[in-house]
C-alpha cells in the first residue's frame, strides 16, 4: 500500500498533513531523511496500542491551529506511521472528479472549524468566521488555459483542473492580507490542500479560534435595537423562511406590531452581497445593514446600504424617515 505523500515529508524534511482513507487525519514534523517523527492525531483518531506511540502528550498548540483534543506523540519510528497509515486504508486519494473543496473542508471542520460558503461578483469562496470578529476567506484557481490568472476562481471544480489556493485574512478594518497562496507553484493537490488547511489553521489559532455560530459579541438585532431606542425608536422581530429583520412602524404611539399591509413602516437587517437577511448574528467584516421603506400597499423601496460599522448612519435615515411621516400636509407643502 503506497505512503507517498509520508514518504515525500521524510525525503524532503516538510511539515504536513495527511489524509487517511477512512476520513481520518494526522500530521507530521519531521526532518530530512529522519528516522522518527513527531505525530498529531487530528480529533477522532485513537492512539495505536502499538509500540512507539507511548511518548504522548496533549497538544495545545500543535499544525491544527491550536486544537486541543488531538493527541501529540513524540518521536514515533517512521515505520510505525507507516503501519498507522495503512491500517487506516491509506493516504486518502482524491478522485479526478472531486470537488476541489471536499478535502480541505473535512479537514478543516474535523477541528471544530466553522466554514461558511460565501459568493460574490469574483466567484464563489469559503468564509471562515473568527474569535475576535476577523475571518478567512478561502478560495481556488482551475487550470487556466490561456495563460492568465482566473480563468476560473472557484471552490467548485473538480481535483483534474485545480491550479491553485489562496486563503485571505480580512481584518477589522476590512483590509485583506494573505494566508496562503500557491498561484504558479504547480503544487499536486494533496500537497496543496495541506498546506492550505495548516496556513488557515495557524491564523484561527491566532484570532482566538473560530467564531461560534451566531457570531461575535452582540447580535444585530442587539445592537440595532441599541441604538433605535436612543432615538426613542421602538423596532418590532420579524421572520420568515429562515430570514430575520427587525420592523418599524410609522406610528411609534402603538405597542403593536404594524400592519404593513395598512400603514408605512421601514426595515432593518444585515446581509452580504444580497445572499443574507438577517438580525441573529453579529455584524462581520464584509457585511452590510439595509434599510427599506414601505408603503402600506406591499411596495417597498431601498432607503440606504452601509457597511457593517456603519449602523449610526442607517438609525439616522430611520430617524430622519419617522419625522417625514409625523409631518402634516400644510408643514410639507
Amino acid at each position: 500500500m503506497s505512503t507517498a505523500r509520508f514518504d515525500r515529508l521524510i525525503t524532503q524534511g516538510t511539515d504536513g498533513a495527511i489524509r487517511l482513507a477512512d476520513g481520518h487525519t494526522i500530521s507530521v514534523i519531521t526532518a530530512a531523511g529522519a528516522d522518527a517523527v513527531a505525530v498529531y492525531l487530528w480529533p477522532g483518531l485513537p492512539t495505536p496500542d502499538a509500540s512507539g506511540w507511548e511518548d504522548e502528550d496533549p497538544a495545545e498548540v500543535f499544525l491544527t491551529g491550536g486544537n486541543m483534543d488531538g493527541r501529540y506523540c513524540c518521536d514515533v519510528p517512521v515505520q510505525a506511521v507507516r503501519d498507522l497509515i495503512e491500517q487506516h486504508g491509506g493516504e486518502a486519494a482524491a478522485a479526478a472528479d472531486d470537488e476541489v473543496i471536499t478535502a480541505p473542508l473535512a479537514q478543516l471542520r474535523a477541528t471544530g472549524v466553522r466554514c461558511l460558503d460565501g459568493r460574490d461578483s469574483a466567484g464563489h469562496y469559503v468564509r471562515v468566521p473568527l474569535a475576535d470578529g476577523t475571518e478567512i476567506t478561502v478560495s481556488g484557481t482551475a487550470a487556466d488555459r490561456d495563460g492568465t490568472r482566473g480563468a476560473e476562481v472557484s471552490i467548485h471544480h473538480s481535483v483534474r483542473d485545480h491550479a491553485s489556493w489562496q486563503a485571505s485574512w480580512i481584518n477589522r478594518d476590512g483590509r485583506s492580507v494573505d494566508v496562503y497562496d500557491s498561484y504558479g507553484q504547480h503544487r499536486p493537490y494533496e500537497e496543496d490542500t495541506a498546506g492550505l488547511v495548516a496556513a488557515v489553521l495557524t491564523q484561527v489559532q491566532q484570532c482566538g479560534g473560530s467564531a461560534p455560530e451566531k457570531g461575535v459579541g452582540e447580535t444585530a438585532e442587539q445592537l440595532a435595537r441599541a441604538a433605535l431606542a436612543e432615538q426613542g425608536i421602538t423596532a418590532h422581530r420579524d421572520d420568515d423562511a429562515g430570514n430575520t429583520w427587525l420592523v418599524i412602524g410609522s406610528d411609534q404611539s402603538r405597542p403593536d406590531f404594524p400592519d404593513m399591509l395598512a400603514e408605512p413602516y421601514v426595515v432593518l437587517y444585515l446581509g452580504r452581497d444580497g445572499e443574507e437577511i438577517t438580525v441573529d448574528r453579529a455584524p462581520a467584516p464584509g457585511d452590510e445593514w439595509t434599510v427599506l421603506a414601505g408603503d402600506g400597499t406591499g411596495t417597498e423601496h431601498e432607503l440606504m446600504t452601509r457597511s457593517a460599522d456603519q449602523l449610526a448612519d442607517c438609525v439616522q435615515a430611520i430617524t430622519a424617515w419617522l419625522a417625514k411621516q409625523q409631518e402634516t400636509p400644510s408643514e410639507t407643502e
